[in-house]
């Protein structure tokens, strides 16, 4: 992992990175309130660096992190009824939720999975993964709009090999997903950091 700093200028110093917007195309000020405590919201990374933390999480990196830690920071501690209520609309598949330590964990369809969701002004992340199938999906973008966050339960669909849901709403009364137009002044993200926030 190469791209991870934790303050405005490690992100602003990369030679590419994804500036903030909100729901519609307006870009948004960058702020360095969110580095005053790194670990609530002051992390940058790209998704390449992503990828490689849920493959670690998943236990693919067993010399980083052991197996007795993975089974320590993932064990589900306390059941959050709230959080089933706030994923309402995926509760077809949804069964308990629980929190541990910075990770939630959820029974869906039968399957024990695990992950986070975080965001801050203009950034969103997600992460979710199956340790037992080794098999997750992590995103960034870089708008305030939630509407991605059903993208996570589309690919867990998937990969158990559940009839389709449109958890993205893409066909919801016609409409497709709200798109940022290129921009030459919004970094591609593609190599370089964006922001990422792991959520209380």
């Amino acid at each position: 992992m190469t791209s991870g700093s934790v303050s405005l200028a490690g992100l602003e110093g990369n030679k590419s990175w994804a500036r903030p917007h909100s729901t519609g195309k307006r870009s948004l000020p960058m702020v360095d309130t969110y580095y005053k405590v790194p670990g609530a919201g002051g992390v940058n990374s790209n998704i390449k660096d992503m990828s490689l933390w849920m493959m670690a999480q998943m236990g693919e990196m067993p010399d980083v992190l052991d197996a007795k830690v993975l089974d320590t920071v993932h064990a589900p501690y306390v059941v959050t009824p709230t959080e089933r209520g706030r994923l309402r609309k995926f509760l077809e598949r949804l069964g308990t939720a629980w929190y541990g330590f910075g990770w939630r964990s959820y029974d869906y369809a039968g399957h024990r999975i695990v992950g986070h969701r975080g965001g801050i002004n203009g950034y969103r992340s997600l992460i979710l993964f199956d340790p037992q199938k080794k098999s997750g999906v992590v995103a960034l973008w870089n708008s305030n709009t939630s509407q991605p966050g059903g993208l996570e339960f589309e690919v867990m669909d998937m990969i158990y090999k559940l009839p389709f849901r449109d958890w993205l709403e893409i066909d919801k009364a016609g409409q497709g997903p709200a798109v940022l137009e290129t921009d030459p002044e919004v970094g591609s993200g593609d190599n370089g950091p964006t922001r990422n926030r792991r959520a209380r």
